[in-house]
């Protein structure tokens, strides 16, 4: 079983690295749409319309495609309040059981926002400038949450079947 896990493992931490790597970009068009927005407010006292919805929709882009990356790379903030109290046995069976409920909870999430990007779509939903359909975004937001869920039952299952490191 630690073979086929293994190779799930290196499918899934390429397909993170490269929603990573797209919310990076996110990240590098929400910060020069901020500097454009800013100086041509300040300088040229025209303020461009609908700047606001662009980084609305580039924010969930951003959150939600960096999402399982920083989950896979270990990146998430953790508090460690009982590791030197407890046996390592103990510990990786805590861990194991944390990211599999953490799993479970996150898959629940995902299917409730698939369910409001459906509502979206339905009612038409979109930004209030520029119209932009929130259908899409809702969606991403989904699978934001079901990629990560995906990466924490994997890694739980990786910890269960003897894998050392699955913060890596």
């Amino acid at each position: 079983m630690r073979r086929p896990l293994e190779a799930l493992d290196k499918v899934l931490t390429r397909a993170v690295r490269g929603l990573g790597v797209l919310a990076g970009l996110a990240l590098l068009w929400l910060m020069a749409l901020t500097v454009v927005a800013a100086v041509t407010r300040k300088v040229f006292l025209s303020p461009i319309l609908g700047v606001f919805d662009l980084s609305e929709v580039t924010l969930l882009v951003l959150v939600f495609l960096g999402l399982a990356y920083c989950g896979r790379t270990g990146g998430h903030i953790s508090v460690d309040l009982i590791a030197g109290l407890a046996k390592p046995a103990i510990l990786r069976g805590m861990d194991v059981v944390v990211r599999l409920c953490g799993g479970a909870f996150l898959l629940f999430v995902a299917w409730e926002s698939l369910g409001r990007a459906l509502d979206a779509r339905v009612q038409h939903e979109a930004t209030n400038m520029l119209f932009i359909q929130l259908f899409p975004f809702f969606l991403l937001v989904a699978a934001g949450f079901a990629l990560y869920a995906l990466v924490l039952i994997v890694q739980a299952l990786r910890l269960a079947s003897g894998a050392d490191n699955v913060d890596a």
